[in-house]
């Protein structure tokens, strides 16, 4: 089978205008939801301004505010990864430095733009845009330093070799992972499917022109059309009076080639671009990954599916024009018309059009009038507004049974228990749906990450990292270390404050009949059962007696009180020694005084073994430790060098 060849400029515009027109439903709708969400729609859009008696305009923020609130709830915590490796330790212990690694290089690609979050974003586009999309990308100009050092020779020494290995480590820990993890608004991208897989996607960007065509070297020629700057020409007389102020950047990948293209509108409103740059990219893949939010299943070749607002979207809208149809009613009763109530004999007043002149539209607040005899202003009775607040009711409950439910009071535990649990079944009903999207598209493009430290890096990458895995603040894995198999488990968790305990006390209920095992426990509280496993073994290690002793030791090394310990020690020992032989904790004859270190004799200044006086009441039947352990200790009790200790844990 042939290889496609590169896509060609006409080839790019004639599938922009196809896909514009295949997706324009999703993009209406994209835009109408984002309308209400900023509070962009007037309350009485297109109701008649007779209607309008004064001009208030109560736009609801229904929309806006659950969108925050569910955005944050799904991204107050990172997503946790969980890799299934294996029983044995070494195959664990890589899983959990690759869960690290992976997590600590997404998070970083992912913010290195100011402002920007590239899981928050895709979050909120999948929950209120009705689908997310992101993109991984293998950024090589990250790395410019790396590169630019200069390879040691055949003739040179293994010095320059280790030197020219520590400066490249050294720059890539600099530059951070060479990738860029991007969110792409899906207002802004176009994909082509074929057989539930996206085959082809385009983004279309609005830029500015000016600033875009200096930059990419670009004019236009005498009909608008898009040229080299070197063919550029003025307008010509019969082009168009405005010139456009913006044009559009066509972003477009396939499975072999990128290219990027300046497209727009000549002077005569026809297509017209340029591509300003094309090559083989060499992924292996198409770099994005799909998230749709709520989703009927048979929708097919969409882009979007809906926000989480969608089904109450016009009810809100009703919901604010009666809002403003009821202050309408307010100021009509407070802004009554007056009726003139009685016979005048006047005539009307003649204006110099030889017309009635218009009369004073009513008294002003606080104006006495004086009326003629028989005369009388009344204002015109209306029926009250007990209808429209009646239906004002209706569609308020309405929308309510659509939203997020919320504990509004809490009155005694069991109140408060069973209103929390509506609550987290609620959650993990309306929005799991969306929840399992991210997941899925965390997890592909884990894969694809890895891929391309595989594929395209090809050396190891390194990632900021203070952890237990950590090598000098950094965190490092290379494609050897991503070659073992493992699955993949990615879970977005909602971060509601009683969530936590709710699931911990499941968990140890469970633990506790005998139905679980303390690993299916710890993942299904979203931790590492191996990390989990290690951290107790430290906390054992901190409570045993020696870990104790030497952490004194280290305290009043530091403090500088020395002096401490070796008044501690002649104290102990003038104790030991004033005990009679056989009692415990005396030194017997002719040997060593339990507790007491080998050339420690009665009368001799020796230096107490603390790890033996703890082991036992007055170190009875503990060996004493060998020579050079004694020297160490005594060194140190009596200000010499430290002892070496155990390692800090």
């Amino acid at each position: 089978m042939a290889e496609p060849k590169p896509p060609d400029s006409q080839y790019l515009l004639e599938m922009e205008t196809e896909l514009t027109q295949r997706y324009l439903k999703d993009d209406e709708q994209i835009d109408e939801a984002r309308a209400q969400r900023e509070m962009r729609i007037p309350a009485m859009y297109g109701a008649d301004q007779k209607y309008s008696l004064v001009d208030v305009d109560p736009r609801d923020p229904d929309v806006s505010e659950e969108s925050f609130q569910q955005t944050a709830m799904l991204t107050l915590e990172r997503p946790k990864l969980m890799l299934e490796a294996g029983e044995s330790d070494t195959a664990q212990t890589n899983a959990s430095i690759r869960e690290h690694w992976t997590m600590e290089t997404l998070w970083e690609c992912g913010t290195r733009s100011p402002g920007s979050d590239t899981m928050v974003d895709v979050t909120d586009a999948a929950l209120n845009d009705g689908g997310g999309w992101t993109k991984i990308l293998h950024n090589r100009d990250l790395w410019t330093r790396r590169y630019s050092l200069a390879a040691p020779r055949d003739s040179d020494t293994q010095d320059a070799y280790d030197e020219y290995d520590r400066a490249t480590e050294d720059a890539k820990k600099q530059a951070g992972p060479p990738f860029s993890w991007i969110a792409v608004d899906p207002r802004q991208i176009y994909p082509d499917f074929s057989g539930g897989t996206v085959c082809e996607v385009l983004e279309a960007t609005e830029v500015p022109e000016r600033t875009t065509f200096r930059r990419h070297r670009l004019a236009r020629d005498g009909n608008g059309n898009i040229v080299p700057e070197d063919l550029g020409q003025p307008q010509a007389h019969e082009g168009r009076t405005i010139l456009p102020t913006s044009v559009f950047m066509l972003e477009h990948w396939d499975e072999r080639w990128v290219t990027w293209m300046v497209a727009g509108r000549n002077f005569g409103n026809r297509q017209t671009g340029r591509i300003i740059k094309q090559f083989e990219h060499n992924y292996g893949f198409i770099p994005y990954d799909f998230a749709p939010g709520l989703w009927m299943h048979f929708w097919k070749n969409r882009k979007v599916g809906w926000g989480i607002s969608q089904t109450k979207l016009w009810l809100v809208r009703y919901r604010q024009y009666l809002r403003a149809m009821h202050a309408q009613y307010v100021a009509r009763d407070l802004l009554s018309p007056l009726v003139n109530y009685g016979e005048s004999g006047a005539a009307p007043v003649i204006g110099n059009d030889g017309k009635p002149r218009d009369r004073d539209p009513g008294p002003l607040p606080g104006e006495i009038i004086n009326l003629g005899p028989g005369r009388q202003l009344q204002k015109i009775d209306y029926s009250d507004a007990a209808t429209l607040e009646k239906h004002m009711g209706l569609i308020d409950q309405a929308i309510r049974d659509l939203e997020s439910p919320r504990v509004t009071t809490l009155s005694g535990m069991e109140g408060a228990g069973f209103a929390i649990s509506q609550i987290l079944s609620y959650s993990r009903t309306r929005f799991g749906p969306i929840s399992h999207n991210l997941e899925q598209l965390l997890k592909s493009q884990t894969e694809k990450l890895w891929s391309l430290v595989e594929n395209r890096v090809g050396e190891k990458v390194w990632v900021g990292y203070s952890g237990e895995y950590a090598s000098g603040g950094y965190l490092g894995l290379g494609p050897d270390d991503l070659k073992r198999p493992v699955k993949i488990k990615w879970t977005v968790n909602q971060a509601l404050p009683t969530d936590d305990l709710i699931k911990a006390r499941y968990a140890h209920e469970r633990l506790q009949a005998g139905t679980w095992g303390s690993d299916e426990a710890i993942e299904y509280l979203g931790d590492n059962p191996d990390e989990i496993r290690r951290s107790k073994h430290r906390d054992r290690i901190r409570q045993s007696p020696q870990y104790q002793q030497w952490l004194d030791s280290q305290v009043f090394m530091f403090a500088g009180r020395g002096d401490i310990l070796g008044s501690a020690a002649q104290a102990q020992q003038i104790a030991e020694q004033a005990m009679p032989p056989g009692m415990p904790g005396a030194a017997p004859m002719g040997g060593l005084a339990p507790g007491v270190f080998e050339g420690g004799a009665p009368g001799a200044g020796g230096i107490p073994d603390l790890a033996a006086l703890a082991a036992a009441p007055g170190g009875a039947g503990v060996q004493p430790p060998p020579a050079p352990a004694v020297m160490a200790g005594a060194a140190q009790a009596t200000g010499g060098a430290p002892a070496a200790g155990p390692p800090v844990v």
